[in-house]
C-alpha cells in the first residue's frame, strides 16, 4: 500500500468539503487499498453497500468481524494448540520448556497474528492497530482480569515467578515505549524482542531446575530426619514402619500417591464405526454428543461457527496426544480424511498465501503443481495405511496441521485487521483506539474467561501466572517478529508515526505493572480484594483518558 504522502489519505473521506460520491474517493485513493487479505471492506461499504444506510452495512460488517474473531479463537484452540502439543510431545519436550514456548505461542496466536497484519498493513508508519491492541490487551489483563482473580478469590501469591514474570514485562514495556518515544525502530531493537523472551526462557528453565534442586535438597533432609527418628524413638512399632514411609512419600512427591483409574474406554474403535462413517464423524461441525446438554444460547453458538468449523474440518489435520488406554481413539486417526486432508490442506495455504497465484517459468502455475504432488502424496497415505490402525507415519499430519493452522490464523487475522481499519474510516476513529477497544478486547475476553475458570476452581495462582507471562510473550512476540519483517522491508529502518494517544496506552501498561510491583511485596505478596478492586478502577481511568485523548477533549497529535 503506498504511503498517504503521496495523495489524499483514505482518512480525509469525510473531511473533504463537497465530497459526494465516497465510492469514486475509495477506489481512486491508493490509500484505501489493501496489502493483504481478500475483500477491500471500505470499497465494501461504500460501493457495494451503498445503497443501504452505512449504520445497517456497518452492522453487517460486524456481524461478520464477530464470525471472524469467533473463528480466529476455534482456530487457535482447536486445531493450532493440539498439532503444538503433539509436535512438543514428539520432540520430548519438558512440560516447562513446552510451557514458555509452545504453549505460549498456542496460547497468543491470535495477538500475535494479528499484530503480523496490522504492522503488516501500516500506512506511513501508523502502527496504532497493533500499538493499541498489544498494550490495551495488556492493561485490561494485569488491571481487569488480574484484578477480577484477586476480587473472586485473594490469596498470597508465588514470590519468585510473580517479581520475574513482572519484571520482564516491565522491562519489555519501557523498551517498547522508548522505540515508540525514538519514533523508529531498527533491525536490531526489532530483534532485541525477540532475544529478550529468548533470555526470559532461560531464566524459566533455570529458575526451576534450580528451585527443584533445592527442594529435593531440602526433601532429602526432611526424609533423613524422620528416618532418623523411626529408628531411634522407642516409642514406634516395627509395624507402623509402613504408614511412616507412606508419609514420608507423600511429602516428597504428593502426586506418587495419587494413580487415576483409567477404567473401560467408551470410545468406539475406528474399525467398529467404518471408513465412511468414521469420515462423516469427524468433518461433522456440530458436537453431536454435548449437544443435548447445551442451553440454547450454546446451541445457536454452535449453529453460527458451523461453516467454518466444517471447512477446518476438511483441511486441517488435528493429531490426538499418544494416549496407551485408547490406542484406538477416532479422533487420531482417520484414514479417508487425514488423506483427504494431504491434498485440501496444502491447496487452502497454496491459495491463502496467494503463493499459488505465481507462475513457473511462466508457463506452469504453482497452484496446479501444488495439486499434483498433493493429490500423488494424498493417494500414497490412503493406499499405504489401514482404516482401523495408524499408520507410522501420523504423527507428520501434527506438523501438517501446525502449518495450515498458522495460515488460517493469519488469513483471518488479516481480515480482522482490515475491517477494523473499514470502521476507522467510517466512524473517523484512529487505529490506537480501536486496537485498545475492539481488538484487545476480543482477543483478551478468552483469558478473562479462563483466568477466572481458574480462580474459582480454586487455582488463582496460576491465573495470576497467566495475566503476565501470557501478555509478556505477546507483546515481545508480537513486536519483534512483525518489525523485524518490516525492517527487512525498509532497509533496516521502520518509521513510526506516533500519537499522544498510543503514549498513553504505554504509559497505562507501565503505570500497571509497576503499582502492582510496588503494592504486592509491600503487602506480603497478598493479593486481597482491595487490591484487585483498585486495579479495575486504574483501568477505568486509563480507558476514559485513552477516550479523552481520542476525542481530542486532550489535544491529540502526532509527536
Amino acid at each position: 500500500m503506498g504511503d498517504s504522502d503521496n495523495g489524499p489519505d483514505c482518512s480525509d473521506l469525510h473531511s473533504i468539503p463537497n465530497l459526494t460520491d465516497f465510492c469514486a474517493f475509495v477506489r481512486n485513493t491508493s490509500s484505501c487499498d489493501i496489502d493483504e487479505g481478500f475483500i477491500n471492506y471500505t470499497a465494501f461499504l461504500y460501493c457495494t453497500l451503498d445503497n443501504l444506510v452505512i449504520e445497517v452495512a456497518c452492522l453487517i460488517l460486524f456481524i461478520w468481524w464477530f464470525f471472524l474473531f469467533t473463528g480466529l479463537a476455534v482456530t487457535a484452540d482447536d486445531f493450532f494448540c493440539p498439532s503444538l502439543a503433539v509436535i512438543s510431545q514428539s520432540l520430548k519436550l519438558s512440560h516447562n520448556v513446552a510451557g514458555v514456548t509452545f504453549l505460549a505461542f498456542g496460547n497468543g496466536a491470535p495477538d500475535i497474528f494479528s499484530a503480523i497484519a496490522a504492522i503488516g498493513n501500516a500506512k506511513a508508519g501508523d502502527a496504532g492497530l497493533a500499538i493499541g491492541a498489544l498494550f490495551g490487551a495488556g492493561v485490561f489483563v494485569t488491571a481487569v482480569v488480574a484484578g477480577s482473580i484477586a476480587i473472586i478469590c485473594p490469596f498470597t501469591s508465588m514470590e519468585r515467578p510473580f517479581l520475574r514474570d513482572v519484571i520482564f514485562y516491565l522491562a519489555a514495556t519501557f523498551w517498547a515505549w522508548y522505540v515508540m518515544w525514538d519514533k523508529k525502530i531498527t533491525q536490531v531493537e526489532a530483534a532485541g524482542f525477540i532475544g529478550l523472551y529468548v533470555v526470559y526462557v532461560i531464566v524459566v528453565i533455570l529458575g526451576r531446575a534450580i528451585n527443584q534442586r533445592l527442594k529435593k535438597i531440602r526433601t532429602g533432609s526432611q526424609m533423613g530426619r524422620l528416618l532418623e527418628e523411626s529408628l531411634t524413638s522407642s516409642e514406634v512399632e516395627r509395624d507402623e514402619s509402613q504408614p511412616l514411609m507412606s508419609s514420608i512419600n507423600r511429602r516428597v512427591s504428593p502426586s506418587v500417591q495419587i494413580e487415576q483409574d483409567p477404567g473401560e474406554s467408551n470410545v468406539e474403535s475406528i474399525g467398529d464405526r467404518g471408513l465412511w462413517r468414521a469420515f462423516l464423524d469427524d468433518v461433522n461441525p456440530i458436537d453431536v454428543e454435548g449437544w443435548r446438554e447445551k442451553r440454547i444460547f450454546g446451541k445457536v453458538f454452535e449453529c453460527f461457527k458451523c461453516p467454518l468449523m466444517l471447512v477446518l474440518n476438511f483441511t486441517v489435520p488435528v493429531v490426538g496426544e499418544h494416549n496407551e488406554s485408547e490406542p484406538n481413539d477416532p479422533r487420531n486417526w482417520n484414514r479417508l480424511l487425514n488423506s483427504l486432508q494431504v491434498f485440501t490442506g496444502p491447496v487452502f495455504a497454496c491459495f491463502a498465501t496467494k503463493l499459488g497465484l505465481n507462475w513457473i517459468g511462466g508457463v506452469f502455475p504453482v497452484y496446479a503443481l501444488v495439486m499434483v504432488v498433493c493429490a500423488i502424496l494424498a493417494a500414497l497415505v490412503f493406499f499405504t495405511s489401514k482404516t482401523d490402525e495408524r499408520p507410522p507415519y501420523h504423527t507428520a499430519f501434527a506438523y501438517l496441521g501446525f502449518v495450515v493452522a498458522v495460515v488460517w490464523i493469519y488469513s483471518i487475522a488479516n481480515e480482522i485487521v482490515n475491517i477494523l481499519q473499514a470502521f476507522g474510516i467510517v466512524f473517523d476513529l484512529s487505529d490506537a483506539i480501536l486496537g485498545l477497544t475492539l481488538l484487545a478486547w476480543g482477543n483478551s475476553i478468552g483469558d478473562l474467561v479462563a483466568d477466572m475458570s481458574l480462580a474459582r476452581q480454586g487455582y488463582p495462582r496460576m491465573g495470576i501466572s497467566a495475566c503476565f507471562g501470557g501478555p509478556l510473550f505477546n507483546l515481545l512476540i508480537g513486536l519483534g517478529v512483525p518489525f523485524t519483517i518490516a525492517c527487512l522491508q525498509k532497509d533496516g529502518v521502520f518509521h513510526l508515526a506516533v500519537t499522544l494517544e498510543e503514549m498513553v496506552l504505554a504509559a497505562g501498561l507501565g503505570t500497571s505493572l509497576i503499582a502492582t510491583l510496588l503494592i504486592v511485596p509491600l503487602s506480603g505478596f497478598k493479593m486481597s480484594r482491595p487490591y484487585g478492586i483498585a486495579l479495575v478502577c486504574l483501568y477505568v481511568a486509563f480507558l476514559v483518558i485513552a477516550i479523552l485523548t481520542e476525542t481530542n477533549v486532550i489535544p491529540n497529535s502526532n509527536l
